[in-house]
């Protein structure tokens, strides 16, 4: 599978195995992730294979996460740098999540803006960016449950 496809190529929906090719070269090459965020990115973007109890897992992962990066006074590993053009905490990594996001045709918004904050946690706003991305995660996870007031 070609990398350098045209945007328009790039936002076409794509297949669950597309998908699933696209995320795992994400992973591979973005071995800067931590074990942390490898397994809960696995659990939300494999729950088509899994169930909502992947979901809900993934959830207490970072519930935990939070608790833990709380209790020991870490901090995000911030760089100062131009925050528009070219944000730090996303040029880390080889393959910029917004672009993984766009070439891998989409998933729903509350899953994208998952993937945005638990990939930048660590160099730009820390636990809150954690909290941000697990309040996307549950928002996804009552959308899925039929619960009409799932954006609030």
């Amino acid at each position: 599978m070609k990398l350098n496809m045209t945007l328009a190529q790039n936002t076409r929906l794509r297949t669950d195995a597309e998908k699933a090719l696209l995320f795992s070269l994400f992973l591979h090459v973005n071995r800067e992730l931590n074990d942390f965020q490898r397994e809960v990115l696995t659990l939300v973007l494999d729950h088509e294979k899994g169930t909502r109890e992947d979901l809900s897992n993934a959830v207490l992962q970072i519930n935990r996460q939070v608790e833990l990066l709380g209790a020991s006074g870490w901090t995000p590993d911030r760089k100062v740098g131009d925050q528009v053009l070219k944000p730090d905490h996303y040029d880390r990594l080889p393959m910029e999540p917004t672009y993984f996001i766009v070439t891998s045709g989409g998933f729903n918004w509350c899953v994208e803006n998952f993937i945005k904050y638990i990939t930048r946690y660590r160099f730009k706003n820390g636990l809150e960016d954690l909290k941000k991305a697990m309040r996307n995660l549950a928002m996804y996870i009552r959308l899925l449950d039929g619960d009409s007031k799932w954006s609030r």
